[in-house]
């Protein structure tokens, strides 16, 4: 039996993972000219000195798109006999973020909380515990011939209150040529709509996504 519930978990955190991939698979098919536009994606920031990025980076946004998350809920009689081994609840979260500054986006994925730990021998059920912490998100790398860096981004999201924090770290060329880091943060309170997802590996899901925001972003 809890072969059984461990292979359900496996397929539920799999079927997160496969979701999530399936977003990065929207990004890269919503243009059929997509593969062109991808060449360009870093394109302010290719030739030294170029100060498009600088500027715009002073009155910049965060562009959030694709934007869901999927709870997990498990089913009546879920767990009753395997130790409490199996957590009534899951939630992940994913979605696209675009800095207007540069037109370099990048993927934010991670789960809305984490499973307790049981104590030895308590014998108790593990529970799903709420996480409004930092999570980081997927870097991208850049370069501009000389100087090889990463764009880094983190979120953090709220469930009770659906509100959103995002930073990022980029980086631009000032007007003499010289590579310099921005540090932004953006936040607000996202318009969640949820449906029924129906019935997957032993849980129920509840699938809910929000419009296209885009946040505006205060330099740090």
């Amino acid at each position: 039996m809890r072969s059984t519930l461990s292979r359900n978990i496996i397929f539920i955190l799999s079927f997160i993972g496969a979701s999530h991939a399936l977003l990065l698979s929207s990004l890269g098919n919503n243009d059929p000219d997509n593969a062109a536009e991808d060449d360009n994606i870093l394109s302010t920031q290719d030739v030294s000195g170029n100060t498009e990025c600088a500027t715009a980076s002073t009155n910049t946004s965060f562009l959030l798109s694709f934007i869901s998350y999927g709870n997990y809920t498990a089913l009546p009689g879920q767990g009753e006999d395997d130790g409490g081994l199996v957590p009534s609840q899951l939630v992940s979260m994913s979605f696209a973020i675009a800095n207007a500054a540069n037109g370099v986006y990048t993927i934010c994925a991670f789960p809305l909380g984490h499973v307790s730990n049981r104590s030895a021998g308590s014998g108790g059920p593990t529970t799903w515990i709420d996480d409004t912490s930092w999570r980081a998100c997927a870097d991208r790398k850049d370069t501009d011939g000389k100087h090889r860096f990463t764009i880094a981004t983190g979120a953090a999201f709220g469930l009770t209150d659906q509100y959103i924090t995002v930073n990022q770290t980029w980086f631009c060329h000032d007007d003499a040529g010289r590579l310099v880091a921005y540090t932004g943060i953006a936040n607000g309170t996202l318009n969640m709509g949820c449906v029924d997802g129906g019935e997957v590996g032993g849980y129920h899901v509840t699938n809910c996504t929000s419009p296209d925001v885009t946040l505006p972003v205060t330099l740090l």
